[in-house]
């Protein structure tokens, strides 16, 4: 697809999203689970699609956002706003900080320490009960209001913020793969050691986009908390970093929506598998599986590349007549 048609597209899902609050409360529910975790999926984009930075710890900031958002809301009374902006700057900070130890890495090493940093929090999470509520979760947080409407009590109210914490982040990310910051990770993923040739600081490109992944997971991660109102420690296992590099496979990466679109396929398998079947794991699996072997550029890459090719075979010019016809092209 070409870039002339990105704004199309974006207008296009803008109202789509709006027309959304029509339906049922439980399809607001499913709607909203969609876009938090396709926020969360395109942030690790950015670093596995954008920056060929394969991540296993990427949920470390997700609920790093969400736990500071109730804890501080349970334990000290703070409104939900106000945590959301301190559960996205603490994952902000913290992606700083472990990216500085990651950077230095690449490959398998990479992956696995990150992941293993992932652990780390995972456990102090389960130690840290007085904080945390460990393997309990942490219950009692309140929800704020959004124009006198209580998150807790309106699922279109709830419905309402995530959708437009999902468009802005839509809309940083499309802005940001198509500046020259974002030119530079791509140049990164396809050749580092040309990148560093020419004169590039390789390291420092891939701190700042480690950071800016962890922030943008951060969002997710204090949606989900203002969303759901609740947070156990299974937010923080690596497990959830592997759902969401699941997500980013089926939908395309190096594509800015394409991980929403893997998110969507995801999460309705999940529940629509798993209504009529236990083991709706395996059969995700399975579809995960025929994707990477028969879709490897993800299905949205794929309808995306049948569209520009349908495109340009649209736009190609007639072939000229032979034998000095009426028609023939001069």
């Amino acid at each position: 697809m070409k870039l002339s048609n990105k704004p199309v597209l974006f207008v296009l899902l803008c109202v789509v999203l709006a027309i959304v609050p029509l339906a049922s409360d439980y399809v607001l529910g499913i709607v909203s689970e969609i876009l938090i975790f396709a926020i969360f999926a395109m942030s690790l984009n950015l670093l596995v699609g954008y920056t060929g930075l394969m991540s296993f710890g990427h949920s470390a900031f997700f609920g790093m956002a969400t736990y500071t958002v109730i804890a501080l809301g349970v334990h000290l009374g703070l409104s939900g706003w106000w945590g959301a902006l301190a559960g996205i700057a603490a994952s902000t900070l913290l992606a700083a900080i472990v990216g500085v130890f990651c950077i230095r890495v690449s490959g398998i090493p990479f992956l696995m320490l990150t992941m293993a940093f992932s652990q780390l929090l995972f456990a102090a999470a389960l130690k840290w009960r007085s904080v945390t509520g460990g393997t309990d979760g942490l219950i009692g947080f309140t929800p704020p209001e959004l124009f006198g409407v209580s998150l807790g009590a309106s699922a279109t109210a709830r419905y309402a913020v995530v959708a437009i914490g999902f468009v802005l982040v839509l809309a940083f990310l499309w802005a940001l793969v198509r500046s020259p910051l974002g030119s530079i990770f791509i140049g990164i993923r396809d050749n580092e050691q040309r990148m560093r040739a020419v004169g590039y600081p390789v390291q420092r490109f891939k701190l700042i986009a480690f950071t800016i992944a962890g922030g943008l997971a951060g969002v997710g991660g204090a949606l989900y908390a203002l969303f759901n109102a609740y947070v156990s420690t299974d937010i923080l296992h690596w497990h959830l970093s592997g759902d969401a590099l699941i997500m980013v496979v089926l939908g395309g990466g190096g594509t800015v929506i394409g991980p929403a679109v893997g998110a969507a396929i995801f999460l309705l398998l999940k529940n629509f598998i798993s209504s009529y079947n236990e083991y709706w794991s395996l059969w995700v699996g399975v579809i995960f599986i025929l994707c990477v072997m028969f879709l490897r550029q993800g299905v949205w890459g794929f309808v995306a590349g049948k569209f520009a090719v349908a495109r340009a075979l649209g736009g190609a010019a007639p072939a000229p007549r032979a034998n000095g016809s009426a028609g023939e092209v001069k």
